[in-house]
């Protein structure tokens, strides 16, 4: 059966802008696929499609609301979807909710540290990386360079690159014998976005978005510090743009 389909799961726990941008940008990149809404009902019931298709999208939010809406069933499903060849992409909660551990504000009011269901990546999603995270607020979003950790050929005329972040996570492993750093967080070395294999599956999982318009994050009209962080990522979002093709060339490209 062909795979033609691209699905972003909307629902209990994913953020409406991250899932608008995520969409938009998808729809952009390419009119060869159909990209559609999923949730956590449809994947719990198998009524998702999965078998047509070509990447399954977990954007922006807060991933105790995916396991919330998924549970156990819809965990599996996804596990099982990735590990018979499947593609997933993971941006920010995304990539905490398809790791190993979640580690977020271990120390702090936010709390939230546990085991994870699904495990593409065999470690620990740790964050926030970036200060001053608040729930439901841009005051903690930040403009993060990352720089290129990988020799990949695709990736070879994409140095550096400025990305937006609130609340995402860098990586860490004590085995990385299925995982391999594409990008680092320019002033830590700490891998920010990262590719992942799961049996016949694979996927990448990113602490930065690489999927937002600086534009349309300016439209948000949510206070001066993020218009300075909009303004910041308009400096240098030509980047940005060619990073995100290549990761979803790369995830698009190798389907069997």
């Amino acid at each position: 059966m062909t795979r033609n389909l691209i699905q972003v799961y909307h629902d209990i726990g994913s953020d409406a802008f991250s899932t608008k941008q995520l969409i938009k940008a998808l729809k952009a990149f390419s009119g060869k696929f159909k990209v559609m809404q999923t949730t956590g009902e449809l994947l719990r019931s198998h009524q998702s499609n999965l078998e047509e298709t070509v990447l399954l999208c977990f954007g922006g939010g807060y991933d105790l609301g995916y396991l919330s809406s998924l549970r156990s069933e819809g965990c599996a499903v996804v596990r099982n979807y990735i590990s018979s060849g499947g593609r997933y992409l993971g941006l920010c909660a995304g990539a905490y909710f398809a790791s190993k551990r979640c580690v977020f504000d271990e120390h702090g009011p936010n709390k939230v540290v546990g085991d994870r269901p699904i495990g593409l990546f065999f470690g620990d999603a740790v964050g926030p990386y970036a200060p001053g995270f608040q729930y439901n607020s841009e005051e903690g979003s930040h403009a993060v360079p990352v720089v290129r950790c990988t020799s990949e050929m695709m990736y070879s005329g994409i140095p550096n690159a400025l990305c937006y972040i609130n609340g995402g996570c860098a990586f860490r492993s004590t085995d990385w014998t299925h995982a391999d750093v594409l990008y680092c967080y320019g002033n830590s070395n700490d891998p920010a976005i990262i590719t992942s294999r799961l049996g016949g599956g694979i996927g990448v999982l990113s602490g930065v978005h690489l999927e937002y318009n600086p534009d349309d994050l300016d439209q948000l009209n949510a206070g001066d510090h993020s218009h300075e962080v909009a303004c910041e990522l308009r400096t240098d979002d030509e980047k940005r743009l060619q990073l995100w093709h290549a990761v979803l060339s790369f995830l698009l490209g190798t389907v069997n």
